[in-house]
């Protein structure tokens, strides 16, 4: 039994940019700061193939939440996507890595708070679009954070985290907003501003 969604041809157009990389802004959201996730979307009624890798839906934080911003130093950060899995179940590992400069006690702080949480992670791409990093079923989670001082004075000092999280797809491009929840129930929904160049 095949699924209902058409293929389209998917063409390059001569001259478009395809500039590589991360911006500098990295956004962490605690799992269970989270009042609701959106619906990630489903090859059974999915009606397009930029349906099936966009989570259209608000991340709503519950009241007094809000997400967790860290500077990663340009052109240290990517996101890579993985095929896995055996024939007929193959899935994807997707995985975030930045390197955050210097070692001040905040940074080391959130390394030691952050190794076995659970996260859903928000970065955009230099071309604007923001792409996530774990869901419910398998939120984002560190599997590595070496850092170091560096031996001479011209060394890098910082440290790489590296997070990850496998879904059926490559991370997909969210196209939400991030909302915070109202104290009562009779406010509204304010969004939370991510500081990302569309």
């Amino acid at each position: 039994m095949g699924l209902s969604i058409v293929l389209d041809d998917i063409d390059w157009n001569e001259g478009s940019d395809n500039t590589a990389g991360t911006q500098q802004s990295i956004y962490f959201i605690n799992k269970f700061d989270v009042q609701i996730f959106p619906a990630l979307p489903k090859l059974e009624t999915a009606t397009s193939l930029e349906a099936l890798a966009t989570v259209a839906g608000n991340i709503v934080l519950k009241p007094g939440k809000k997400p967790s911003r860290i500077y990663s130093t340009l052109e240290t950060s990517s996101i890579t996507s993985e095929s896995q899995g055996d024939i007929d179940a193959v899935s994807f590992k997707n995985a975030l890595k930045f390197l955050h400069p210097g070692n001040k006690a905040k940074a080391d702080g959130f390394t030691r708070f952050a190794k076995n949480g659970s996260w859903y992670i928000l970065t955009a791409e230099t071309d604007g679009a923001i792409r996530l990093i774990g869901h419910p079923g398998y939120p984002g989670k560190m599997i590595s954070a070496p850092g170091t001082t560096g031996e001479k004075t011209a060394d890098r000092k910082g440290r790489t985290f590296t997070f990850q999280s496998v879904w059926g797809g490559p991370a997909p491009i969210f196209t939400g907003k991030v909302m915070v929840a109202p104290a009562d129930a009779e406010g509204e929904a304010v969004e939370f501003e991510l500081d990302f160049l569309k």
